[in-house]
């Protein structure tokens, strides 16, 4: 059936905090699986960490259309670089 998404926090705003951990922990350049950014020891005690991987996805793909990050690779092994 249908599927309704009810936000706490919009994608954009996941996007900003994924964006500040990233400046935070000099990440940029770095190339980082949706696993490590979820599930992975370095995120631990972000908001972010745990968070459902499709709204991962959609908060990543903010952070694509402001040219601040790349996704690649197949939909079980995607990597995010960022910029």
């Amino acid at each position: 059936g249908d599927v309704v998404w009810v936000y706490w926090r919009t994608p954009e705003e996941w996007a900003a905090l994924v964006e500040a951990w990233v400046d935070e922990t000099a990440q940029k350049g770095t190339v980082l699986t949706l696993y490590e950014l979820s599930q992975g020891e370095d995120t631990s005690g972000t908001e972010f960490h745990g968070l459902d991987l499709d709204l991962l996805q959609k908060a990543l793909q903010v952070l694509v259309k402001r040219n601040k990050a790349q996704i690649f690779g197949q939909e079980d092994q995607l990597g995010i670089k960022f910029f």
